[in-house]
């Protein structure tokens, strides 16, 4: 009796102990899956709050275009139409340079479709952290400051048009570049060159080469200037905002890519003969009278982590010294003096 007593008081010790421990696996287990979307939720917090950011940003931006608030936008009209009226035969090409100055701006246009990218999901992330990054890259290029900047580049495509009788912004003249950077002259539009806005890199037995989208080939028809190899315009480009302080900002991650695929392109067919060298393997100068968040990024873009995301490649190299914006002085008006 006091056997089968014992073996009774056993069996129902037991019987509640593998309670005890299917409850406490089952607290484990459920806390797991309270914590887990805990996370995410926290992830999709960040991300829906650089959503509202980034939205906000570019809705700033947007006015203050079509406002005609940037100053760099207003010189693009202004040279424009100085340009035309001294050279008539440029007038479509200018007008098409003028939609820079508008949201009709392939930069503005390709911040607005990434950001459209992030919402409507078209756009693949790893992590919700690359996301973020993404996001606050395009607020970065939303920033009416840096924005204004940007637009430097389109300035100085005209003014380089006009063959100096129009003066370079936020940049130094075409002579000091070169001869501070040791670069090549590249023609009319080179501050464009390799910028996916404006072209992509078509391959051939002979490298990769330049090819101007339709509306930008008169830098081709007009000014008859023979092909832009990669492998040699990334050892002699000269300075541009987008190459050179800009580029996180205003390249996509899919561009990005794109353009890793390129360099790795050109490194294996030209290492060997030793005529490869990164675009940006060191920064170039010729920066001048940037905004500070500019000379901020200027100061990063060359060890930036975010930079190397969406191409998995060495090809932004990091850059072990900030960048040297020249003393040099720019014109502040339309023309240079005689």
């Amino acid at each position: 009796m006091w056997h089968n007593l014992t073996y009774y008081v056993g069996r129902m010790m037991e019987t509640r102990m593998s309670s005890f421990a299917r409850m406490i696996l089952g607290s484990v287990v459920f806390g797991s899956m309270l914590v887990l979307p805990g996370c995410g939720s926290s992830g999709s917090a960040q991300v829906e709050g650089e959503l509202l950011s980034t939205e906000k940003q570019l809705r700033q931006l947007e006015e203050s275009i079509k406002n005609r608030t940037l100053r760099n936008a207003n010189i693009i009209v202004q040279y424009a139409d100085v340009l035309r009226a001294r050279r008539p035969e440029l007038s479509g090409q200018l007008n098409q340079l003028k939609k820079e100055a508008t949201t009709e701006s392939p930069i503005f246009q390709s911040l607005k479709s990434r950001l459209q990218a992030v919402k409507d999901g078209s756009e693949t992330f790893e992590n919700w952290t690359d996301k973020v990054a993404e996001l606050q890259a395009i607020q970065s290029g939303a920033d009416s400051s840096v924005y204004n900047d940007a637009l430097s580049d389109t300035v100085n495509v005209i003014a380089d048009m006009s063959g100096g009788e129009l003066a370079r912004v936020n940049a130094v003249s075409q002579e000091s570049e070169q001869k501070l950077n040791n670069s090549q002259n590249y023609g009319q539009g080179s501050q464009y060159v390799g910028n996916p806005h404006y072209g992509s890199w078509s391959h051939g037995s002979g490298g990769s080469f330049w090819v101007w989208y339709g509306q930008y080939a008169f830098f081709s028809s007009m000014f008859g200037r023979d092909r832009y190899y990669y492998h040699d315009w990334s050892r002699r480009r000269g300075y541009s905002y987008y190459h050179d302080v800009g580029r996180n900002s205003y390249t996509s991650r899919k561009h990005r890519s794109a353009m890793a695929d390129v360099d790795r392109r050109a490194e294996k067919q030209f290492r060997s003969s030793g005529r490869y060298q990164s675009p940006y393997s060191k920064q170039r100068r010729g920066s001048s009278g940037l905004s500070a968040k500019s000379t901020a990024q200027s100061k990063s873009i060359f060890k930036s982590k975010y930079a190397s995301s969406g191409g998995g490649s060495r090809y932004s190299s990091s850059y072990s010294g900030g960048s040297r914006n020249s003393g040099s002085r720019t014109s502040r008006g339309l023309s240079r003096g005689k």
